[in-house]
């Protein structure tokens, strides 16, 4: 039988056996009316990651470690119409799904997006305020300066989809070229967000955009002040390379 579900949840791997479990189980307890398949990309780990993820859904070991590849690697090998993008340390609520599918169905012109993301280091305060529900953590301004970041972004025209949670539908991906590889690797997300800007310009329609009501839980393990640093730095010495690849991008037909 030729099935083909509504979604396909894709998670990069290596060496994450202490992270995605928890992402995989987040998954499974999803509450939703929509098919899904969840695939775990693994890039030869050298831990338990790959025994944990075989007990949640499929498995592919990808025969190239990378994100970018593996990430196209196992998106050749399914066939959902909407793309679901994690990282192995990311935490979706219940009814995320749900609310991403509807929100795709009603807004035809929408490519691809990300929701807003809230770091963490295992401890976090929930609160619900009327209908919407508020995660606390340490890293609540940080939380709030990366909305805002990303917003503004999206405002001037130059969105920037979040690394930990990338949403895009199969038939733009292919499009856009899929994930390349920049020299530096922090550049993943920046050049196929720029590979989707330019798809639009070219295409004179379609949007990619931040969701503001919609949020994931990623871990802050890597959040440091050189990090941080480093991402301010890429952005503006290699915008124009990132953009320059995000052209090319289109033009390969390697995925």
């Amino acid at each position: 039988m030729n099935y083909k579900p509504n979604i396909t949840v894709i998670i990069p791997t290596y060496n994450e056996e202490n992270n995605i479990e928890n992402t995989l189980i987040a998954i499974k307890q999803q509450i939703c009316d929509v098919s899904y398949e969840v695939v775990v990309v693994d890039g030869q780990s050298t831990d338990n990651t790959v025994s944990i993820a075989k007990n949640y859904g499929k498995v592919y070991i990808s025969p190239i470690k990378g994100k970018a590849f593996q990430l196209n690697y196992a998106i050749s090998k399914t066939s959902g119409d909407l793309l679901i993008l994690l990282d192995a340390d990311t935490i979706i609520n219940p009814y995320f799904f749900q609310k991403i599918y509807k929100i795709f169905k009603t807004h035809k012109n929408l490519y691809a997006c990300s929701a807003r993301v809230n770091y963490h280091n295992g401890k976090a305060i929930s609160f619900k305020l009327a209908s919407q529900k508020f995660t606390i953590t340490q890293f609540f301004f940080l939380n709030i300066n990366m909305h805002i970041y990303y917003f503004l972004k999206s405002l001037l025209g130059y969105p920037e989809l979040s690394g930990c949670n990338i949403i895009v539908r199969r038939d733009i991906f292919l499009k856009s070229g899929g994930f390349k590889s920049p020299p530096n690797s922090l550049g993943i997300d920046k050049v196929f967000s720029d590979s989707l800007i330019y798809l639009i310009r070219k295409m004179k329609r379609g949007k990619v955009r931040t969701l503001n009501f919609v949020s994931v839980i990623t871990s802050g393990r890597y959040l440091t002040i050189k990090r941080s640093f480093n991402r301010i730095n890429q952005y503006f010495s290699k915008k124009d390379i990132y953009y320059a690849l995000a052209k090319k991008n289109q033009l390969d037909d390697s995925i």
